[in-house]
This record gives C-alpha cells, structure tokens and sequence, in this order.
C-alpha cells in the first residue's frame, strides 16, 4: 500500500467516522486503479453509418466493456448506445489489446478516462443544442463527453478552455484527435472569460483544480505534492473560479462541479459557498464516490440549477470558413464571437498554408467523412504500424477504393474539391480556397473503416504525411 501522509489519514478517518469504513478505504490502495473509457458514438456512426451497431457489439464482446453505472444510453434506430464503459484488464491482458497503444485509439474512436471522473458529465443533462463551457478543461476526457451529446446541427456548441499553456495545448491535440468539429479550444483566465460571456451559457462544467486526493492510488506525484496548505490554496482559488463560473451562466442553465478530492472544504464547502452567496442557485444533485465503492479513484459531483427561464431552443445552423493566420477552420455558424480572447483552435482545422500554398489539415481526417480514395488496413497488417511511425507505404492499385469525387487512384490528378463550395472573408472580398498541386493524389489511411490520417498515392506508393508530432509505435 502507498504511504499515505499522516494527515491526509486523520482528516479521512474522522470524515468517514466509522472504523470498519475507513478500514476498507485503506485497503482499497492496495487494490490496481480501474480504467475506463469512453466510446464516441459521433465518430462511431461517422465512420460506420448503417454497419455502427455491428462495430459497438464486436468492440463490447471482444473488449468485455462494462456500461458505467450512471452512464446515460443514447437511443439510435430504436437501439440504445452506451458511451461510457468500465475496462475488464484480464479480457484485454488475454487477447493482447493494449487500448492505449491501439489504431482506434489513434483513429478518435474513443478516450481513455478514469471512471468516477466519467459520472460527472451524464449528471449535467446536455442537450444536442446547448452552449456548453468546460472550464477547467484539459485533458479533454469530459469536453469530449460534452461534445458527444452535442449536435452541430442543432447549434450545439462547445467552448473548451484551460489556463495553464502546456495543458491547453495537450486539450486542443485530443480535441483533434476526437475529431469534435462544433469546439472552440481556449487558452484563457477565467476572470477574462466573465466578462466576455457574461449569463451566455446553458451549461457549465467547472471540474475544479484541486489537492487530487483521488488521484493518491494512480500518481505518487500527487502523494508527495499534497500538503493541508495546498488544500486551502486550493479552496480559494476554486472559490474565484466558481464566481466567475456563475456569472457566466444563463437564467434556466446548470452548472455542475466537480473534483477527484475527498476534503470536505474543497467539496460540501464549495456547495455552502454557492449557496449562501448565490440566492438563485438550487441544488439539484450531489455525489461522493471513493474507491472502496468503486468504480474508480473517487469523485465528488454537485449539480446547481440558476433561476428563470431557460430561453435556449433547438435552430439549425450551417457552417462557414474562418482564417486565423495562416490555417483555415471550418466554424458552426453558432460559435460565439472570440475576438480578443486566447484561441488555440476554432471548429476545424481544415487547411493551412505551407510555403505560400493551402494544403489540407490532418485535423480534416478526423472530423469529416470525406469524399476520398483509401486504403483500408486489417488486423495485422504491419502497415498499420508503418504509417503511425511516419514510413512510406506500397499499395498495389486494386486496393486502392475509390470514393466519391476522386474515384480511384487513376482518378487522383488534382487536389480534392470538396471544400470549394465554402468561401472566407478576405478584407472586402469573398475568397475559395485553392490547394497546392502537391495534394494531388491526397488519400485516407484507415483501420478496419477508422480513418488514421492523410496520404499521397503515387504509382504504387504512399507517401506518408501523418504529422510528425503524433508518430508513435503501437
């Protein structure tokens, strides 16, 4: 068992009060952590269409994934879909599946995450058309849950920010990676946010900074870094953030707040903070989780509901090319006004200059289902790994399937079209986009139908264009 600080024993002992309780809370540590993950039903009926519920079966079989407790089912076709699963090791250990070193990991079909951190998201009921901001965002694990039940096509939208740079910068590649199109990546305090979205929205995630002792069983960094002057750090700087939180939200909206802490002042504190402050704020909802009851390393949850009338409706939006320096995104019509503010990405990367040329965005592989040729991977196939790690490819032309406007590789000799019917702003006048003629032959690279990322066919040859950053052996 991790020896656990001295202090952090006598404050757990006396909040559980009983012997035999606390005694099971100790013996939880000696116990391996519990994994979890979250399947992207978007990106699964993306890639899949009608053949989705026969990818969701095998993946659930083959991987023994467990529905969360709490996670709530979407309902496609009359069938339900689950997105949140509990990970059975001794299943993946026997069929030699490492989720995390997988190409369906890498293709965004899903994201690894911690159990008890998954229940907080499903408690904020987010509906397909909300203005959602996760403030405190990265990793990502609940910005991508937010984005799942989202729909671009109902206005839904997701403003996803982190304040530390490094952190933001990993939450904006695993935004990427989901291929989430109805996002906006934000590298910001949240003070400047306040007063730029001020009661603007539905639903607000606040999953706090905090002294992490849920995280005591998986990470000796937050053993050695906890200390009871961290934990009243902590309280205050969760408390500036919530008021900033609040005045964000609009009249009908929920808030939910989170932490993988146990300490009573960064947890039911917090909820008497909001209020006794806060006289038009209810509480709806609250939950602790710890280890001993599993699943997972523990949580706490609050749900506060905000008076008045909740105006926000279901509209239909399109979407419209923004430049920013030299990339080119793809942006929902409904995505707020960001002047002024710390933006790392804005919907969709689609394109982005290189030379003086417009070539396509890795990002596109992702988030659309494009009107490409491909060459489609197996199981097995020692190409899979060459691509990740960035090798050029051979593929014999009759593997090679066409697909839409391109057709095949006898089809491949100019650069795809399927960006011209959108124009950008330039100044006064309206502009399509032209690529370079190095993006001739541009072709996806897929597992099992799951696009990895972009290629260039040339008699016989793949050259290999996935970003250099993501190259990894798997």
């Amino acid at each position: 068992m991790r020896a656990l600080p001295a202090e952090f024993r006598r404050r757990m002992e006396r909040l559980f009060g009983e012997r035999e309780e606390y005694e099971s809370f100790l013996k939880s540590y000696e116990k391996p952590p519990v994994r979890g993950l979250r399947l992207s039903l978007h990106r699964l009926f993306s890639l899949y269409g009608e053949d989705a519920r026969s990818v969701y079966e095998t993946l659930l079989s083959d991987w023994g994934l467990r529905a969360l407790p709490g996670s709530d089912a979407a309902l496609f076709e009359g069938k339900e879909y689950f997105r949140e699963f509990i990970l059975d090791e001794r299943r993946l250990l026997e069929r030699s599946i490492r989720p995390g070193l997988h190409p369906y990991h890498e293709a965004g079909l899903y994201y690894l995450q911690e159990p008890s951190a998954m229940q907080a998201l499903p408690a904020l009921s987010v509906r397909p058309f909300d203005r959602v901001l996760d403030l405190c965002a990265s990793p990502g694990g609940k910005s991508g849950q937010a984005a799942d039940r989202l729909s671009l096509l109902e206005g839904g939208i997701l403003i996803s920010n982190e304040y530390v740079p490094e952190r933001a910068r990993t939450l904006s590649s695993n935004i990427e990676r989901l291929g989430i199109e109805n996002a906006a990546v934000l590298n910001e305090d949240s003070a400047r946010l306040s007063r730029h979205f001020p009661e603007y929205f539905s639903r607000i995630l606040v999953d706090a900074p905090c002294s992490g002792e849920g995280m005591f069983r998986k990470d000796e960094n937050a053993i050695s870094e906890w200390s009871p002057e961290n934990v009243e750090h902590c309280i205050s700087r969760q408390r500036e953030i919530l008021r900033n939180a609040v005045s964000m939200l609009s009249p009908g909206g929920l808030l939910c707040y989170s932490t993988c802490t146990f300490e009573r002042g960064e947890n039911e504190g917090q909820r008497d903070f909001l209020l006794s402050g806060y006289p038009f704020l209810r509480l709806g909802f609250e939950r602790r989780t710890y280890p001993q009851r599993g699943p997972g390393e523990g949580h706490y949850i609050a749900i506060f509901r905000r008076e008045g009338e909740d105006g926000l409706l279901p509209g239909k939006t399109g979407r419209r090319l923004l430049r920013m320096g030299g990339r080119i995104y793809l942006v929902p019509d409904s995505m707020p006004e960001l002047r002024g503010l710390r933006v790392l990405r804005l919907g969709l990367l689609a394109a982005e200059e290189e030379g003086g040329e417009l070539r396509y965005a890795h990002a596109l592989s992702h988030g659309e289902n494009l009107p490409l040729p491909y060459l489609n991977l197996r199981r097995g196939d020692p190409r899979i790994r060459d691509y990740l790690l960035g090798l050029e490819l051979r593929a014999e032309p009759s593997e090679i399937r066409g697909k839409g406007e391109q057709g095949g590789p006898d089809l491949m000799k100019e650069p795809p079209s399927f960006l011209s019917s959108f124009s950008f702003r330039e100044g006064e006048k309206q502009r399509k986009l032209v690529f370079s003629q190095k993006d001739r032959g541009l072709m996806l690279l897929c597992f099992e139908g799951a696009a990895l990322g972009f290629g260039r066919y040339r008699g016989g040859r793949i050259k290999n264009i996935y970003p250099k950053g993501l190259r990894r052996s798997i």
